[in-house]
């Protein structure tokens, strides 16, 4: 007589005994570092870890990172298409920033810079347009945000408005604004170990490790073999900001 159960070796429930499956193969999987049957397992204890990239066929290397994270993706000669929620979305289309939802997510761009010494960072550079909805430049917009880091600094995500007067500003080119920012210094806590959070939080810097008491004149200079720059706009105002250049102004140093 034959004995039936679970034949894959894989399973909880493996018979090894049985020479006949009876499809009754159950299935161990981890979810919050504990093991789960696959049909024990209830949707709260699953984490919804996804993330997109961009690849660029050009430089054969996953390019950008993105905080959605659709259901299926739906492409044709010209345009691509996303299915979320039972609703399809049409992607480069509409208000920049806003997908999903009707809040306005950032972009931004990291630019790290990086020499075989230490180098101290006296100011950063860019040159930007923005483009209003009716193609326009508007010459005071700009960047929303700058944050700075090494491997034991942070500047925190400073809000440009705040720092507007430091800015220096050339509008050298009928259209391109030419920008200078040096108002910037390390906001961690002493000792701050990890600050950076992970990239399901873009890497930002966890709000718990910065020094909201520090003063610029008690906070080090930014120093370290690289910094990285993140150049961000939020999309609050309607338009396109073109980012055309980045640099950095640093000085050798023997720390």
């Amino acid at each position: 007589m034959a004995v039936v159960g679970c034949t894959n070796p894989g399973a909880v429930n493996y018979n090894g005994s049985a020479d006949t499956e009876n499809f009754s193969c159950k299935y161990l999987f981890k979810a919050n570092d504990q093991c789960h049957l696959f049909t024990d397992v209830q949707p709260v204890d699953i984490v919804d870890r996804s993330f997109t990239l961009s690849y660029s066929a050009k430089d054969q290397s996953w390019v950008y990172h993105h905080d959605y994270a659709p259901d299926m993706y739906l492409h044709i000669r010209e345009q691509l298409y996303t299915a979320h929620n039972n609703a399809i979305y049409k992607h480069n289309d509409g208000p920049a920033g806003v997908y999903y939802s009707t809040t306005p997510k950032s972009f931004f761009i990291d630019v790290v810079f990086t020499a075989e010494q230490d180098i101290l960072l006296e100011c950063v550079l860019w040159v930007s347009e923005f483009l209003n909805t009716n193609s326009t430049d508007s010459r005071f917009i700009t960047l929303s945000h700058i944050s700075i880091w090494n491997s034991t600094q942070h500047s925190g995500r400073v809000p440009v408005s705040q720092i507007w007067n430091s800015l220096g500003y050339d509008n050298a080119r009928r259209t391109k604004g030419e920008w200078v920012f040096d108002d910037f210094r390390d906001a961690l806590k002493e000792n701050a170990g990890d600050f950076l959070t992970n990239i399901f939080n873009n890497f930002s810097v966890d709000p718990t490790k910065i020094d909201p008491t520090g003063t610029w004149y008690s906070n080090g200079l930014i120093e370290d073999k690289w910094i990285t720059v993140r150049f961000e706009f939020d999309n609050s105002v309607s338009g396109k900001l073109v980012l055309h250049d980045t640099a950095a102004q640093v000085i050798k140093t023997n720390r």
